[in-house]
């Protein structure tokens, strides 16, 4: 090893990984990102091949109707792997597997883990009593639920293994707060090599819709397996620990923060998540379908590109805790940067593809939206990036600003999405989306961002 790290070329990749911020906690999220994007590109062609277009409407309208879940969740877990990294800048991680240093600090993270423990099992109930018979009513309203074939066990066993999932939730929202960043990512990595062939093999058997299911299922089971195996000490140890008068105060100190935080994550939905159920109604499954399918491909280039910032909030955390705010900026320009190449690259390849699919008429073609279409949503992809990389790292200062940009953003979105989208289709819908994104989300976002860092900063000075 020490005389492969010699050579010229392991220099040269370890300049070229530096240079691309490419660290271990960013390299193993890039691989799963990556695993994602081939596997989703492997489920699409698997959709367009295994379901009929009216499946795979109802396909991509459950995940939107699934989403509903933020309003159960109420941004808890975001809150938490802030909270989470702030109490980290005082503990260390032990050959044991747990966390020691200033008691006080490891009293408060304890107190937070269980309270959010307690949060997450009422939401996850809630969840799943809501969202069953929500569902089967909004879908058995639909003039094409005849056609899609079995669908309601499908649906119902999805909202259960949702619901599950979301259980869990909180417990990878600590381990990443408390630096964890690596060792998550490598797991997600095995995750998905595991659950996505199960539901290519589940397409491939002909269950249609019962797939998706199947898919859940098996990340519930592994994630559970993983956490016990991997980190039950930790847990065990910190559920434990007390001192007397030490806790974290969810009403002075999380609910200030998390009630605006979720306010921001439902405002979210709206802008991100309305289309489908709108088209689903209005225009059929195909359309939906197809609007499922497309979302599904730049969300995933987005969330690829923000693997640069988000695996640094953590660190920016502490950073913050320690007022290092000279490092700070600098880790995050660079970060946003190196986002922003990903995503203008990722995104000029998936337009140019979707071209040529167009113009060789490609069956495939027919399962997404056209090149003007795709044009607009990759648009709003790169403009996400710059406003989810400075929301991130407004709100590692454990501040939620972009609360009212989040609200007024969703009101004209959905504003937009409706009318325009009742009008005019999926051009329509597309076009008013891009348009609001361009102007008021990134511009009221950059002004948020340069008012508020100046201001918290000054005042630490």
């Amino acid at each position: 090893m020490e005389t492969l790290r010699k050579t010229p070329i392991y220099s040269k990749v370890t300049s070229a990984s530096h240079f691309l911020g490419i660290d271990r906690a960013v390299a193993y999220t890039l691989f799963s990102r990556g695993w994602q994007l081939i596997a989703g590109f492997g489920t699409v062609l698997l959709i367009a091949l295994s379901l009929t277009p009216i499946q795979q409407g109802f396909y991509y309208t459950f995940g939107s109707i699934l989403s509903l879940q933020v309003f159960f969740e109420l941004g808890l877990g975001y809150v938490v792997t802030q909270f989470a990294s702030h109490e980290r800048a005082y503990l260390n991680w032990t050959s044991q597997g747990v966390l020691e240093g200033d008691p006080t600090a490891k009293a408060r993270l304890s107190s937070l883990i269980r309270l959010t423990l307690k949060w997450y099992a009422i939401a996850s109930g809630l969840m799943a009593f809501f969202l069953i018979p929500a569902g089967l009513l909004f879908f058995g309203r639909s003039p094409d639920s005849a056609s899609a074939g079995f669908w309601q066990i499908p649906w119902i066993w999805l909202v259960l293994s949702t619901a599950g999932m979301l259980l869990i939730t909180p417990v990878f929202a600590v381990l990443e707060g408390c630096g964890l960043i690596a060792e998550v990512a490598r797991f997600r990595l095995g995750q998905d090599l595991i659950a996505f062939p199960v539901l290519w093999i589940g397409l491939f058997a002909g269950v249609g819709l019962l797939a998706i299911p199947f898919l859940q299922t098996v990340r519930i089971v592994a994630s559970a397996g993983w956490l016990y195996v991997r980190h039950r000490e930790f847990l065990s140890n910190q559920i434990k620990f007390r001192l007397p008068g030490v806790a974290i105060s969810w009403w002075r100190e999380v609910w200030p923060m998390q009630w605006k935080i979720a306010l921001s994550w439902m405002s979210g939905y709206f802008i991100f998540q309305f289309f489908n159920p709108v088209l689903f109604a209005y225009f059929g499954a195909v359309v939906a379908g197809q609007m499922g399918m497309s979302l599904s491909i730049t969300s995933a280039l987005n969330i690829v590109a923000m693997t640069w910032v988000n695996t640094k909030i953590p660190i920016f955390g502490q950073l913050i805790a320690r007022k290092e705010y000279q490092s700070l900026d600098r880790l995050f320009f660079r970060s946003l940067l190196q986002a922003l190449i990903a995503v203008i690259s990722g995104g000029g390849v998936l337009w140019c593809t979707v071209a040529v699919l167009y113009a060789w008429q490609i069956p495939l073609s027919q399962r997404i939206l056209g090149p003007l279409p795709m044009a607009l949503l990759t648009s709003v992809a790169v403009i996400n990036v710059i406003i989810f990389g400075m929301a991130a790292y407004l709100r590692a200062h454990k501040e939620e600003p972009f609360l009212w940009n989040s609200v007024i953003g969703a009101v004209l979105v959905t504003i937009s999405t409706y009318f325009l989208g009742r009008a005019f289709g999926v051009i329509g819908m597309a076009s008013g989306y891009c348009a609001l994104s361009a102007f008021y989300g990134l511009g009221y976002s950059t002004w948020i961002f340069v008012t508020k860092r100046r201001e918290w900063h000054s005042l630490d000075r």
